[in-house]
């Protein structure tokens, strides 16, 4: 029988709410572009448990045009 443990739980640290960082990595935004974490969703995934025992996204706010985008927080890099 086999016995297997969780595969997808995951450490990440999110970004804390109000931290203001760019989004790094994704070839679709601009690294320069700086941004606010607005918000945490709910819940990352739409099954019950045992697929997901973490949130890892994070809603954030681009401060030039406002437009508000959610993200995988291993994207956002905090600015010092």
């Amino acid at each position: 029988m086999l016995k297997g443990q969780r595969q997808n739980s995951h450490r990440s640290k999110l970004p804390l709410p109000c931290a203001i960082g760019h989004i790094v990595g994704l070839s679709t935004i601009s690294p320069r572009r700086k941004s606010i974490v607005s918000h945490y969703p709910l819940c990352d995934n739409i099954l019950p448990l045992p697929y997901s025992r973490r949130i890892h996204t994070v809603w954030v706010r681009f401060l030039d045009n406002g437009e508000i985008a959610r993200f995988s927080g291993i994207w956002f890099e905090e600015v010092p």
